[in-house]
């Protein structure tokens, strides 16, 4: 089963419920349904996916067009055959690299568990002793604010320190500044929302999903933080008015 990150939600006590058990009895992911039902607050990254997001947007943009380029068209095929083929290449090139950052977030978890030293971990671990020194780290801790109504999975947090990891493709030698943006910010404050840290140091971790030695780290400035987090919450009321739910609001019986 595919579990889109967008579409996780959590329990009041702060716990994953990205399945459910339907009328048949077989798992399936969670909706917005069974999120009325069962009192569930969406994920921090459910809601800033109601905001665009132009690195996202680029990426795909170019992975449509890398397609249109490389794969050969067919005899007597019609222009709409041929953007189907286009599009569906397109979903499985972005499909492979959900995978794979997938595959590292698990390793860099493993990682800090102790069970599994991988390339990726060894590397990023050195880099984040270096920098910051006599953490005690929290991997893929998953909390929820009842008074704001919303959850999330943090990939690495200590009592001051909030860090999000993001795989991208071909970042040897670039400038990490060049790669965050406001989204990247928001996500961090409002991590930072769930683990009552009022005055935190933000870190974006990028890590090249082709050579996971390659890792940029981006340090947000703390000035920014009180924007971030006004920008976040104004998503969070249009996403609980969108939606005509609003978790704070618990159902007769709760």
């Amino acid at each position: 089963m595919i579990l889109s990150e967008a579409g996780h939600w959590y329990t009041l006590e702060g716990k994953p419920q990205y399945t459910v058990i339907g009328k048949n009895k077989k798992e399936r992911n969670t909706t917005l349904r069974d999120a009325r039902q069962l009192n569930l607050v969406p994920s921090v990254t459910t809601i800033l996916d109601v905001a665009a997001k132009p690195g996202l947007v680029n990426w795909q943009i170019n992975q449509g067009i890398h397609a249109a380029l490389t794969l050969d068209r067919e005899v007597d095929e019609s222009d709409e055959q041929f953007l189907y083929r286009v599009r569906q290449d397109s979903k499985e090139q972005g499909l492979k690299a959900a995978e794979q950052g997938t595959k590292i977030h698990g390793d860099i978890n493993m990682g800090f568990a102790g069970k599994k030293d991988s390339e990726v971990y060894t590397h990023l671990i050195k880099l984040i002793n270096n920098s910051f020194p006599n953490q005690d780290w929290i991997s893929e801790g998953s909390y929820t604010s009842k008074e704001m109504g919303v959850g999330g999975q943090v990939d690495l947090h200590s009592k001051t320190i909030v860090m999000d990891f993001k795989t991208k493709d071909d970042i040897e030698g670039k400038d990490a500044s060049k790669l965050v943006f406001d989204n990247h910010g928001m996500q961090l404050s409002a991590y930072a929302m769930l683990l009552n840290i009022d005055d935190p140091t933000r870190v974006s971790i990028f890590i090249d999903r082709k050579k996971p030695s390659v890792i940029l780290p981006y340090v947000w400035d703390r000035e920014s933080h009180q924007k971030h987090l006004t920008m976040f919450n104004a998503l969070l009321t249009f996403w609980k008015m969108s939606k005509n739910y609003d978790p704070t609001i618990l159902k007769e019986g709760n």
